[in-house]
């Protein structure tokens, strides 16, 4: 999230575009940039200041930017030549602004209101007046790091230049102790027993499979459903047999007829009588 200051330095440039545009007196510009737009949480004092003292001093700061633009400064877009005076301004005139800080501000701003590749523009116009305006601030921005003193007590030697540097004092490094992964080793009474061989090794054998076909046997008559059969069913069987063999004698019995009574002549019909 933007800080008072930066919102100050975009509502500056806005307001500055609209001056380059009208060449209005920069007071009626802020008070009616002001009526326009929310000031909340912007840094108001700053932001009047930008406003006011880059229109007195747009020759001075003109002339630090003009050197190093490619063509005139009337062709530059109007949001750019803005950020550039802006950011000109506060390399010149304000020190306690740091130039990377005025550098990438005035970048942030191409990237917010210029145009696609505006910020590279504008990084390498405010890059080359910093060179100009803050030389001795970059001076001692890329002055390298002073080493470390060397201990009284310890030889100074020379170094690849002539300068004077600590020897390398090394202490003894700590091993590294790796732990071995032991296995724990099983108790006796853990271990299985040696099988016994012989013929009673063979009978205890024979035992221990006996009971467990027992036991599996009655596992098995205990799940299985037991079968009964309907007492009805056979009574009207054995009903059924009796009344068979009751037919079978009627028949028999039917078959055996009473012999019939002839008279005599009917037993001699047509036989010769016997001679008396």
């Amino acid at each position: 999230m933007a800080n008072p200051r930066q919102l100050a330095r975009q509502c500056a440039v806005q307001a500055l575009y609209s001056w380059q545009l009208t060449d209005g007196d920069p007071l009626d510009i802020d008070a009616a940039f002001r009526i326009e737009n929310d000031m909340e949480g912007v840094d108001v004092d700053y932001f009047r200041e930008l406003l006011r003292e880059i229109p007195r001093l747009r020759e001075a700061l003109d002339a630090h930017i003009i050197p190093l633009l490619p063509r005139p400064l009337d062709e530059v877009d109007p949001v750019e030549r803005a950020i550039l005076r802006l950011g000109a301004y506060e390399l010149k005139c304000r020190p306690d602004v740091p130039y990377r800080v005025a550098i990438n501000e005035g970048v942030e701003l191409a990237k917010l209101f210029g145009a696609e590749q505006g910020h590279r523009f504008v990084n390498g116009i405010l890059d080359g007046m910093a060179r100009q305006l803050r030389g001795t601030e970059q001076a001692a921005d890329s002055r390298p790091i002073p080493e470390p003193a060397a201990p009284a007590d310890a030889a100074v030697g020379k170094g690849k230049y002539g300068q004077k540097r600590a020897p390398i004092i090394r202490t003894a490094s700590k091993k590294r102790v790796i732990k071995k992964r032991t296995i724990a080793k099983p108790d006796e009474t853990q271990r299985r027993k040696p099988v016994a061989d012989g013929p009673a090794a063979k009978q205890d054998f024979a035992k221990k499979t006996t009971a467990k076909k027992a036991v599996t046997k009655k596992a098995e008559a205990k799940k299985a459903p037991a079968k009964k059969t309907p007492m009805k069913k056979t009574f009207s069987a054995k009903k059924k047999t009796s009344a068979k063999k009751a037919s079978t004698k009627k028949t028999f019995s039917s078959k055996k007829q009473a012999p019939v009574k002839k008279s005599g002549a009917s037993l001699y019909a047509g036989k010769k009588k016997p001679s008396s």
